[in-house]
């Protein structure tokens, strides 16, 4: 299993939305996470990394969290999916 961890920059709900087929849909929750990706040259890029999430109570502005996640990869870039959270 991968984790992904960086600190919670923030946490909101989406707005609710209409998808093609015309049901309208909730929006989720969202956090967003500040991380480090560690590059070939030693130096290190920080990143943005937005999670659609269940609970979004755990998860408090300004502290370290941890998440389960499953990755893809879509248009040259590396996407994050959080796990039973």
């Amino acid at each position: 299993m991968l984790k992904l961890q960086g600190q919670v920059m923030n946490v909101y709900k989406a707005p609710d939305f209409k998808p093609r087929d015309g049901e309208s849909k909730e929006g989720g929750h969202k956090v967003q996470l500040m991380t480090d990706t560690h590059l070939k040259n030693g130096e290190v890029r920080m990143e943005l990394v937005t999670l659609t999430v269940k609970d979004p109570d755990r998860f408090t502005i300004g502290t370290t969290a941890e998440l389960p996640v499953g990755v893809f990869a879509r248009d040259n870039s590396i996407q994050f999916y959080a796990l039973e959270v």
